[in-house]
């Protein structure tokens, strides 16, 4: 692309006046600003014409800013007009300026995944994310995390990054790494923060074992102690807990839930958890959560505690 100071008078000249572009065009042309097109205009003393002020009615304003979504760029584009003139125009109109995280972040898509992805995302999201919404008019949903762990900012990061932008910090000088990304209001899902399971997840199969899952992946964990496997899944949501420990009761799961400690200063709940150790029980756990879990660590976690069963069963220590 050729610099504007290299563009002879005539041609310059052709395109200003026998074509008859307008600073904004022959600026896109060349890659630069429209006041940088007027200053070689003025140098090589080429009459220019009037200021034309474009009208745009204010509801057409906001038509394209509020409901297509377009930015001042796009907008101006359409009107020959440079952002900063259609940001004059919003602020004459007393239009509001979406929030600067919201306007450079690119396009959010629709929730487009089936039920068993929705129950996923909302035992995940009961388990690890912080969720609000960006503000009554644009209603966008706003995801958030900080952790450690790499698995688990990595896995946030897949289950959002083909609906929207999403953003991961470097780890900090504690090892903290942050995670955050803008979703479409379809996403309105994630808000309610209830200690209880939706009624529509608990009554099917499938979609009881995606939660399960997801709130495994955030909240559970898979280890061998003394020799023996075991499965811990603890929070503070006594309410989804004994709705989950019901479920794995019917699912001829031997579980135990108990409190684990009591409320702290600074705290406003006990702690709970469900515990899981006989072999048996955790081999069917492994049927019903492992083909929905997505945490690397989990599912390699839980691998290796289904090894340690079938190992024992080999040797003839155990018996299921």
């Amino acid at each position: 692309m050729a610099s504007l100071s290299k563009v002879s008078f005539r041609e310059l000249s052709n395109l200003y006046l026998k074509k008859g572009l307008s600073t904004y065009k022959i600026a896109s042309q060349f890659g630069c600003n429209p006041k940088t097109v007027y200053y070689w205009l003025k140098k090589n003393r080429i009459k220019t014409r009037p200021i034309k002020k474009t009208f745009i009615k204010k509801g057409t304003l906001i038509m394209l800013y509020e409901k297509k979504k377009m930015s001042l760029k796009q907008i101006g584009a359409l009107y020959n007009m440079t952002a900063s003139g259609i940001f004059k125009r919003m602020k004459k109109f007393d239009i509001r300026l979406r929030e600067s995280w919201d306007t450079n972040t690119g396009t959010k898509e629709p929730f487009t995944g089936t039920l068993v992805e929705k129950a996923y995302m909302i035992g995940f999201r009961l388990g690890d994310l912080g969720i609000r919404q960006s503000s009554p008019e644009t209603k966008r949903v706003l995801v958030g995390t900080n952790t450690t762990k790499k698995d688990q900012i990595e896995l946030v990061g897949d289950l959002f990054k083909k609906y929207s932008k999403v953003w991961i910090s470097k780890p900090n000088n504690i090892g903290v790494m942050s995670f955050s990304a803008i979703l479409h209001s379809s996403f309105s899902f994630l808000l309610p923060k209830k200690d209880a399971i939706e009624k529509w997840i608990m009554t099917n199969d499938q979609t009881m074992r995606a939660f399960t899952a997801g709130y495994v992946d955030a909240e559970g964990s898979f280890g061998v102690y003394n020799k023996r496997a075991k499965f811990r899944l603890g929070s503070y949501d006594k309410g989804i807990l004994k709705q989950i420990n019901g479920w794995l009761k019917r699912n001829r799961i031997k579980s135990i839930l108990e409190q684990e400690r009591k409320m702290k200063i600074g705290q406003n709940k006990d702690f709970w958890r469900i515990t899981v150790n006989e072999a048996k029980s955790i081999l069917i756990l492994y049927k019903l959560l492992f083909p929905y879990m997505k945490h690397k660590k989990r599912r390699k976690d839980f691998v290796y505690a289904r090894q340690n069963i079938n190992l024992r069963l080999r040797n003839g220590t155990i018996r299921v």
